[in-house]
């Protein structure tokens, strides 16, 4: 259970990584969210093939889905309040429960934002809300089956 102190230092990273991501020109929005989540996958968000794209919005180019990346930048600025740009990447990659088993990079690839923003915002909360709870003592975090050295 989150306490009233990190709920409001949560609701602060958020309001400080909107501000952040809006308040850029789209230029640095974009190579801030190269440097949290790599070339491939700006384009894969943004929707298109190329990463030659993404470097020319970074000098002189201005990309159509604009606020889609302001969002992923907003999402990942918050998240690595708490995390290292590894997790970032993972977090958009990986197939999440709270969003009908979608990850959230496909979902800003392939919807207007206006459909998914709640669910994001809300999956993202769950995800640092969670990662901030002590580990249950005596549960295992493994989710595989590891052989024995019996030979199992």
């Amino acid at each position: 259970m989150i306490d009233e102190q990190g709920a409001f230092r949560s609701a602060q990273f958020e309001y400080q990584a909107h501000s952040h991501a809006i308040g850029l020109p789209i230029g640095g929005a974009v190579r801030e969210l190269v440097g949290l989540l790599g070339l491939s996958t700006v384009a894969e968000i943004a929707g298109v093939t190329e990463t030659r794209a993404v470097q020319q919005w970074m000098t002189d180019r201005r990309p159509q889905r604009q606020h889609v990346l302001r969002f992923a930048l907003q999402l990942a600025s918050t998240i690595a309040q708490a995390h290292d740009a590894e997790v970032i990447r993972a977090w958009f990659h990986s197939s999440n429960p709270r969003l009908g088993d979608s990850s959230p990079a496909t979902l800003l690839r392939n919807h207007p934002l206006g459909d998914i923003q709640g669910p994001l915002v809300a999956a993202m909360r769950s995800f640092l809300d969670e990662s901030r709870q002590p580990p249950i003592p005596g549960h295992n975090t493994r989710h595989y089956h590891q052989p024995s050295s019996a030979g199992e």
